[in-house]
C-alpha cells in the first residue's frame, strides 16, 4: 500500500473525529440548562386565598396550645419536607433544618446561608412571630428566600406550631391563659341567649296590638306607661232549663177475647 492510500485513510479518520467534535459542541449548545432567575424554590400548595385575609385578634396561646391537635400538625408539616428537615442534627435542604426552631433566633442555623432580610430580622421565633410568618412569609419578612404561600387557616397554624414545639430539646414554655371576655348565652333562652318572656314588641302607629296569650306577661306600653287592664270576661248566664214533657197516659189494656164454645159431638 502506497503513501497515497495511507493519506486517504488518515484523512477519513481525521474528518470523522472533527465531525464528532462539532456535533458534540452543537448538542451542548442546544441542551444547555436555563439559569434560574430567582433564588429559592416555589412550592405549589393546594390552598388558594379567597380574598384579603381578615384581621385576626391576638391568639391566646395559653389556651389554644393545650387544646391543639399535634397529630394534625405533624400531618401538615409534611408539606414542608421538600425544603426542610426536622430531625435533630438533620441536614439543611433548600431551607434550613428546623429542629428546635420554636423559641430560637431567626437565623439559628450556623451552616445555612440565610437571606440578608432574615439575618437582619431581630428577635426570636416566638408563638406570635411564627403565626405571622406562617400566615404569609413574604409579608412577615420581605425579602426572605422562602416562597411558600402560607397557611390561611388559623387552626392549621396552631396545630403546626404545637407540633413544632415538641421538636426540640427544651420546648418553649406555654404562657398563662388570657381568654378574652365573652358573654355566654343564657341557658334555655332563644337563639341570641335572650329568654322569650323578656322580649317586648311595641305596636306601630295605626297598628292594632296583638292579643296577649293566656298566662303570658302583658306587653309593655311605650314610654313606660302601664298597659291597659284587660277587660274581665263576662260571666255566662245560665240557660233556662227545658220545660218538662207532659206525661203520657198509659195505653188501654187489650180486651179479653170471647170464649168459644166447643162443638157438640
Amino acid at each position: 500500500m502506497d503513501s497515497f492510500e495511507w493519506n486517504k485513510i488518515l484523512g477519513a479518520v481525521l474528518g470523522t473525529l472533527l465531525f464528532v467534535a462539532a456535533l458534540n459542541i452543537l448538542v451542548d449548545e442546544f441542551m444547555k440548562p436555563e439559569k434560574a432567575t430567582t433564588s429559592g424554590m416555589t412550592v405549589a400548595v393546594t390552598e388558594t386565598p379567597t380574598g384579603k385575609p381578615a384581621a385576626e385578634t391576638k391568639v391566646d396561646w395559653g389556651t389554644v396550645l393545650s387544646a391543639a391537635d399535634t397529630a394534625m400538625g405533624e400531618t401538615i408539616h409534611q408539606r414542608c419536607l421538600q425544603c426542610h428537615d426536622f430531625a435533630k442534627g438533620g441536614p439543611n435542604k433548600i431551607g434550613p433544618n428546623l429542629y428546635g426552631v420554636v423559641g430560637n433566633k431567626h437565623a439559628h442555623e450556623p451552616n445555612y446561608s440565610y437571606s440578608s432580610a432574615m439575618q437582619a430580622a431581630a428577635g426570636t421565633w416566638g408563638y406570635d412571630e411564627l403565626n405571622k410568618f406562617l400566615t404569609s412569609p413574604q409579608a412577615a419578612i420581605p425579602g426572605t428566600k422562602m416562597t411558600f404561600a402560607g397557611l390561611s387557616k388559623l387552626q392549621d397554624r396552631i396545630n403546626l406550631i404545637a407540633w413544632l414545639r415538641t421538636q426540640g430539646d427544651t420546648p418553649l414554655a406555654i404562657p398563662e391563659p388570657h381568654p378574652t371576655a365573652a358573654t355566654a348565652p343564657a341557658a334555655g333562652g332563644g337563639p341570641d341567649g335572650e329568654s322569650p318572656t323578656t322580649q317586648t314588641q311595641t305596636p306601630q302607629p295605626g297598628e292594632k296590638p296583638q292579643p296577649t296569650p293566656p298566662g303570658a306577661a302583658p306587653t309593655a306600653a311605650p314610654g313606660g306607661a302601664k298597659p291597659p287592664a284587660a277587660p274581665a270576661p263576662a260571666q255566662a248566664t245560665p240557660a233556662p232549663a227545658p220545660a218538662a214533657a207532659p206525661a203520657t197516659a198509659p195505653a188501654p189494656a187489650p180486651s179479653p177475647a170471647p170464649a168459644t164454645t166447643p162443638p157438640a159431638h
